[in-house]
């Protein structure tokens, strides 16, 4: 993540990737500058789409970078 969030905001973040159907699981890591989403197969990339407007909109611009993406 290109930002610092406060627990507020990532308990807001979770909350909402967590409505989304097709996740399965996601996590912060304990430092909150990773995250691991877990989606229903071929699903990745309708949800990190919907993933990164949550993270903009409640992250107050946050952006998240793919560089530790595996698929």
């Amino acid at each position: 993540m290109a930002k610092n969030l406060t627990e507020e905001m990532v308990s807001e973040i979770l909350k909402e990737m967590l409505e989304i159907p097709e996740v399965e699981r996601v996590e912060f890591t304990e430092d909150n500058t990773k995250i691991l989403v877990l989606t229903q197969e071929e699903q990745y990339p309708e949800v990190m789409t919907r993933i990164v407007n949550i993270f903009s909109r409640v992250g107050h611009g946050c952006e998240l970078s793919f560089a530790g993406f595996a698929h």
